[in-house]
C-alpha cells in the first residue's frame, strides 16, 4: 500500500539537486499523505456505519416483502442504492432511488407487494440516517 502512493509521485533524475527537491517533496507530502490516510479511514468508518444503518432498515422494514425469510440479512439493492443518495435533494428523490433500485433488482412483479406506509417509513429512516452521516 505505502509503495503504491510514494512511487507514484517519484521521478528519478540524474542530477543530484533535482533529486534532493524530489526528496524534500516527498518527505513534506508525507504528513498530507497521513493525514488524508487518516482521513479517508475515519469517512470509511462513518461510512460503514451509515451502510449498515440502511442494511438495518431495509431488512427490518422491507417495503416489498423480499427480505421476510432471509437469514443472511443479504439486501443486495443497498449496494446500487447507497451510492446513489448523493444526488438526493429531498425526501422524494430518496424514495425514488429505492423504488428504481428495488425495481432493478426485483423486477415490477415484485413491486406489487409494495406497501406504501413501509415505503414512507424506509425513507424517512433513510433521509435520517444520510443526514447524520452529512452532518458528522
Amino acid at each position: 500500500m505505502h509503495s503504491h502512493a510514494s512511487g507514484r509521485g517519484r521521478v528519478t533524475h540524474s542530477k543530484p539537486a533535482v533529486r534532493f527537491i524530489s526528496s524534500v517533496n516527498e518527505a513534506a507530502g508525507t504528513g498530507d499523505n497521513e493525514q488524508r490516510r487518516a482521513a479517508r479511514k475515519r469517512y470509511q468508518a462513518r461510512y460503514r456505519v451509515l451502510y449498515d444503518q440502511l442494511l438495518e432498515i431495509l431488512f427490518q422494514i422491507d417495503p416489498i416483502g423480499v427480505h421476510i425469510d432471509d437469514a443472511e440479512r443479504i439486501v443486495p439493492e443497498l449496494t446500487t442504492m447507497l451510492p446513489r443518495l448523493r444526488e438526493a435533494r429531498m425526501a422524494e428523490d430518496i424514495e425514488q432511488i429505492v423504488l428504481e433500485e428495488l425495481r432493478r433488482w426485483y423486477g415490477r412483479r415484485r413491486l406489487t407487494n409494495l406497501d406504501p406506509d413501509r415505503l414512507t417509513d424506509a425513507t424517512i429512516a433513510i433521509c435520517s440516517a444520510w443526514n447524520r452521516f452529512l452532518d458528522a
